[in-house]
């Protein structure tokens, strides 16, 4: 959200303490180790692909990484190093590109530091249009503790076993500078069975957040994720696409208001970008995901100038959406679930895409307004105790399942799509 039109004084002041590292840790598996937060990056490929990151405190060490072929076969990789200087901290990422994977295909894989090793399974996507689950969660930040966040993902992850990949559709952290946010959603993260399979980052405007609570480059979480390539000269790794199975995902950066006065072009060469990108994919079903919302409701608008209707974001995007034969757009930000359906649809001989917006999957809770007019189905957030939400897709060529939970498993609502 907004940070100056969604903060009190007092929230600006715990959150800034909290940025600091005065709040409470989650216990890491990392805690004492030297290889950090392993983790799975998805690619533009899951079936032949997977890039393997992990991190440790200081400057670069020797480290290496061996695949291991269901044969028995290893095959060593020399990670990348790149080392970042931020809070106060300094933390070298390392990153291993796996490629030439069999499909459907179970390997192993080793990360070797100093004396230790971590070893992780890793799971090619089948091949073609095989059909797939994937779980989605957005707004995972939290403050003073990311309990909350750890609790609702491991409810998630076991009513969900078969879940192919897990998404983040922005807002991963509640600030994007503090190591100590950074740490406590990847001790999350790593900490569950989410490092067994592909990680799908989105960027939120919290990631765009400093310390001090102004507009910040997303350097940390730049570091964090290499996510597959944009061609991007600019803006690497702000936004992206990938396939898997049966569907196109398009990740789009909606951190226009951010980032415009650092670093300046992000939205005309985004669109440009979707528009190629849209045009060149081969797969029936397109989604999108990025995380501020297409409807304002209650949120200032700089560019529109008020509240309420159609937003900012959905101004730049939407025509382009219902151009390209975009299906679905999954948004967050606003921390509630509301499915609007197809809407603003100007091409009478085609449907839009069906819009939903849903989360939070952590502990930062509002009250949205409703918006009578798009509005279809919408969370009660009058009980203060089920708010959190996640959402699964069920995909396969002739068919698409949208499904939003509470934390309990119980269902909120779901949207069907056919071919």
């Amino acid at each position: 959200m907004e940070i100056m039109s969604r903060r009190t004084f007092l929230k600006l002041c715990m959150n800034a303490l909290v940025a600091l590292g005065f709040g409470r840790y989650i216990p890491a598996a990392a805690a004492g180790r030297t290889i950090k937060f392993p983790r799975q990056i998805i690619t533009a490929d899951s079936s032949t692909s997977r890039t393997i990151m992990w991190q440790a405190d200081g400057g670069q060490q020797d480290a290496s990484f061996v695949l291991i072929a269901p044969n028995g076969n290893p095959e060593p990789y020399t990670p990348e190093a790149n080392t970042l200087l931020q809070d106060a901290t300094t933390t070298t990422f390392y990153t291993v590109h796996l490629t030439g994977l069999a499909p459907a295909t179970h390997y192993e894989g080793n990360i070797r530091m100093a004396d230790e090793t971590v070893t992780l399974p890793i799971m090619t996507a089948a091949d073609e249009d095989a059909a797939f689950e994937a779980l989605l969660i957005d707004d995972s930040q939290c403050g003073e503790t990311y309990e909350p966040f750890a609790q609702l993902l491991e409810k998630a992850l076991a009513h969900n076993p078969q879940a192919s990949f897990l998404a983040d559709i922005g807002d991963l952290t509640d600030n994007g500078q503090s190591s100590w946010h950074w740490d406590s959603f990847l001790s999350v993260l790593t900490g569950s069975r989410a490092k067994d399979m592909p990680f799908v980052p989105v960027m939120g405007n919290h990631e765009c957040y400093g310390l001090d609570w102004q507009f910040a480059l997303p350097r940390r979480y730049l570091a964090s994720f290499s996510v597959p390539d944009n061609g991007s000269r600019n803006f690497p790794g702000y936004y992206y696409s990938f396939d898997y199975g049966p569907a196109h995902f398009i990740v789009l950066n909606t951190q226009i208001t951010e980032l415009d006065g650092l670093k300046p072009g992000l939205l005309q060469e985004e669109l440009l970008w979707l528009k190629h990108d849209a045009a060149s994919a081969k797969k029936p079903w397109n989604i999108v995901l990025m995380h501020k919302d297409v409807i304002a409701y209650d949120e200032y608008q700089p560019g529109t100038g008020h509240a309420g209707g159609i937003s900012d974001v959905g101004h730049d995007f939407m025509k382009a959406f219902d151009a390209l034969g975009i299906d679905l757009v999954l948004t967050g930000h606003m921390h509630t679930y509301r499915n609007r359906g197809h809407i603003y649809n100007e091409q009478p001989d085609r449907r839009g895409p069906v819009y939903l917006m849903f989360g939070p999957a952590g502990n930062e809770r509002y009250t949205v307004p409703p918006d009578t007019t798009f509005d279809k189905v919408s969370l009660d957030q009058s009980a203060p105790n089920r708010y959190r939400n996640y959402m699964t897709l069920t995909v396969t060529p002739a068919k698409l399942i949208a499904t939003c939970f509470l934390e309990d498993g119980s269902t909120i609502d779901r949207v069907t799509l056919t071919k």
